[in-house]
């Protein structure tokens, strides 16, 4: 609970309000509130004395004071003061707020529901306290036809409990519709601090005037400053009216998607100098004009008629292709750009260096009458104050620059939020609605991995494939109404852009048109039985799943006809969940998904001499042929090694005879070890091994080789290369290990086994 206590001094109250949006110095103090230096002066003083401000610099002159935490939390207790002084329960029926305090185009404001937003509508009338109507839905009745704009400052309402005088929460009914709801309400008002937009322009509503809402569908008039631009940059608030700022405007954006959405919905009827990804286009020639101010600022002292002799020179150059040290320095500065008569309006600026920049701005200052819009990315130029102090600036984004023009725009972190900053330190929410262009060398993405979501709501319908994939890419959580809409014409992009909720019905209706792939955007375990089965054939992250959905319940899926190749597969590689298998072999036989696997899964079983079929390798090894060698290394390869692991001595001793078997051997990723450790090995049958070429199977062998002659000489062995631990697997006993590995898990599983034993 905050103490109620009334800042009794006008002029700190003031003070204490303006420093809450940000430091200043006393000068600043001074024009901002309109009173004297002296009594700026002193009230800071004061403030400072008493703990409320603190100064930044230890020397008096020129030094910034700013609100401290006792100040701030001082401020808040007399808005509270005020509130309880001038708010009697309950408020005019239909009132919005009242006016707490003002001074000036400062507001401090008591809200009895939740504002629309932080763009505040106040009528020039109070309303009728006496009244006891409720206003109808309109909000037209007995109210004045005259409003004007308010922008709320800091964080939003702060919300207090009439009754308690404790900090609460808004009310959950933000306009009761019934006088008997609107008196049983909850006692709750919220604090706002705002500021009139248009300061020049007294508002007649006197401390304790209770006003009504904002008719709605209704947008009172923007100062003229606000709405005599020649282009509108976006809505005030969320959707209140258009605002075209009167005087050039400094971006601070950092953000390519904000710059580009600025640049996109500012742009027309202008001088572009950006990069031409911002707005969707391809690499095009620059004009020559730009290298004649290219000229000036490399020869600054040249003459007139000097510059002109160069510049038809280097354009006769250009042409005919010529190198020389002055096409050079162009190829130097605008890295692989042509050159044209012609100007359509907008300068690339991909691959410029800043003098290149430089020129096309001195280009488009010269040379043009159009309004001006930059995007400037290099360390700050004086061209730019110039651009600066022309009226034809309308635009200039650029983090690291700082330029004295009437308005700030700077970004809010939501997609098309941003603030318009006034002089006077004024901050006006801004929305821009304007969606971004397809990058020109967009490459739609391959697989779900590669799809980089952006954070639209909502995206326009598309015109081609292309553009259709990445509008869908656009969208942050899906729209199946854009799905729905696409959906035929369009499969990919429809299935990028479906929301959670409707991948297992969209993927039943469009999925055979698809890349199975493409089924990893979806959570797989959402689809029912027959679809994941059907998408099982092909996918093997959907075949795990079924496994799994098997396992845990397999009367489910053996109460059903089974016709599908990769339920027969989950059955065989889940004998252990089930006591009576059906026979479903020549089912599995008719598209044998993960052979390996299901085969030495089941090689005890008896059906396994018909399983065999599916694989010519395991039937070799199953009836026991003899082999050669091309086909021992083939088994090796194909087989899984516990399947031949007492065949491994005389296979190795045969393959490692010949050049060709060891150079096979190095490329087999084997863990020699965990397959040979209990064969009884010497070291001199491997000494061979030195001689196989470098790779994964070399360094298996060496393992093993190492962890031999250890063994044979009572030693400790080496590190292991495979794994730290394979020598180990030859010693009589095996260290403790830790559970966790990123080696070879055949090998450490083998060596938790001998932990064991």
């Amino acid at each position: 609970m905050v103490r109620s206590n009334r800042i009794r001094s006008t002029y700190q109250r003031r003070v204490l309000d303006w420093l809450a949006d940000g430091g200043g110095t006393v000068t600043e103090v001074s024009r901002a509130l309109s009173i004297r230096v002296p009594h700026a002066s002193a009230a800071l003083k004061q403030l400072r004395e008493s703990g409320d401000v603190v100064r930044d610099d230890a020397s008096l002159r020129g030094s910034r004071y700013r609100l401290s935490s006792q100040g701030l939390s001082r401020l808040e207790s007399d808005g509270l003061a005020r509130l309880n002084d001038l708010v009697r329960w309950p408020p005019p029926p239909g009132a919005a707020g009242v006016v707490l305090a003002r001074e000036g185009s400062m507001l401090l404001l008591g809200y009895a529901s939740q504002p629309a937003g932080p763009l505040l509508g106040l009528p020039e009338r109070p309303m009728d306290d006496e009244s006891g109507v409720l206003l109808n839905s309109n909000g037209n009745e007995g109210e004045s036809s005259n409003w004007r704009w308010a922008v709320q400052r800091g964080d939003g309402p702060v919300w207090w409990d009439l009754e308690t005088m404790r900090r609460s929460s808004p009310p959950n009914q933000p306009s009761p519709t019934t006088l008997t709801a609107w008196m049983e309400r909850p006692k709750v008002i919220g604090i706002v601090r705002a500021r009139l937009l248009d300061e020049d322009n007294p508002w007649p509503l006197g401390v304790g005037s209770w006003f009504s809402p904002l008719p709605t569908g209704f947008w009172p008039e923007l100062p003229q400053a606000l709405r005599d631009g020649d282009v509108a940059i976006g809505h005030a608030g969320n959707s209140g009216p258009l605002v075209s700022p009167r005087g050039g405007i400094h971006a601070k954006l950092g953000r390519r998607i904000d710059r580009s959405v600025i640049v996109n919905g500012i742009g027309s009827n202008a001088i572009l100098i950006v990069d031409g990804d911002l707005i969707g286009l391809p690499l095009a020639p620059l004009p020559y004009g730009i290298l004649r101010n290219w000229l000036k600022i490399n020869h600054p002292r040249l003459s007139s008629n000097s510059i002109e002799e160069r510049f038809i020179r280097l354009k006769s150059d250009l042409k005919s292709k010529s190198s020389n040290s002055l096409t050079r320095k162009v190829l130097n500065d605008f890295p692989g750009r042509e050159w044209t008569q012609k100007f359509n309006g907008v300068i690339d600026t991909r691959s410029l260096s800043q003098r290149g920049g430089e020129a096309a701005l001195l280009f488009s200052l010269e040379e043009n009458e159009l309004p001006i819009v930059v995007d400037w990315r290099w360390k700050p130029v004086k061209s730019l104050d110039r651009l600066a102090s022309d009226s034809r600036c309308r635009l200039v984004i650029g983090e690291s620059i700082d330029l004295d023009l009437p308005f700030k725009l700077t970004s809010s972190g939501g997609h098309g939020k941003f603030n318009l900053e006034m002089q006077g330190r004024l901050h006006l929410p801004i929305s821009v609605v304007h969606e971004t262009k397809m990058p020109v060398d967009w490459k739609p993405p391959q697989s779900p991995v590669e799809i980089i979501r952006g954070n639209s709501g909502s995206v326009r319908n598309a015109e081609s494939e292309l553009e259709a994939i990445w509008l869908a890419c656009q969208l942050e959580s899906g729209d199946d109404v854009w799905a729905d809409k696409h959906e035929m014409q369009y499969p990919l992009a429809s299935w990028i852009a479906s929301t959670t909720n409707s991948h297992t019905a969209r993927w039943r209706r469009i999925g055979g048109l698809l890349d199975p792939k493409w089924a990893g955007l979806a959570d797989l375990r959402s689809f029912d039985d027959s679809d994941l089965a059907d998408l099982a054939s092909v996918d093997d992250a959907a075949l795990s799943i079924l496994v799994e959905r098997i396992r845990n319940n397999p009367f489910e899926i053996l109460s059903k006809q089974i016709t599908e190749p990769s339920v027969a597969t989950a059955i065989l590689l889940s004998k252990e969940w089930i006591e009576e298998k059906p026979d479903i072999v020549d089912l599995w036989l008719s598209q044998p998904l993960r052979a390996s696997e299901v085969l030495r899964r089941n090689w005890n079983e008896p059906e396994i001499s018909r399983l065999v079929e599916a694989c010519a390798h395991h039937k070799m090894l199953f009836e026991n042929q003899i082999v050669e060698r091309e086909e021992m290394l083939a088994l090796m390869e194909d087989v899984h090694y516990s399947l031949w692991k007492t065949n491994a001595t005389s296979w190795l001793s045969i393959c490692l005879s010949s050049t060709m078997g060891r150079a096979a051997l190095s490329m087999l990723d084997l863990p020699w070890p965990a397959i040979l450790w209990e064969q009884g090995l010497k070291s001199e049958e491997l000494v061979l091994v030195h001689h196989m070429p470098e790779g994964i199977g070399k360094d298996s062998l060496l393992d093993v080789l190492e962890g031999i002659t250890a063994a044979e000489q009572g030693m400790n062995p080496p590190l292991g290369r495979i794994h730290p631990y394979s020598g180990w697997l030859f010693q009589k006993s095996v260290p403790i290990i830790p559970l966790a590995t990123e080696y070879n898990l055949d090998v450490h599983l083998e060596l938790h086994r001998r932990l064991q034993q």
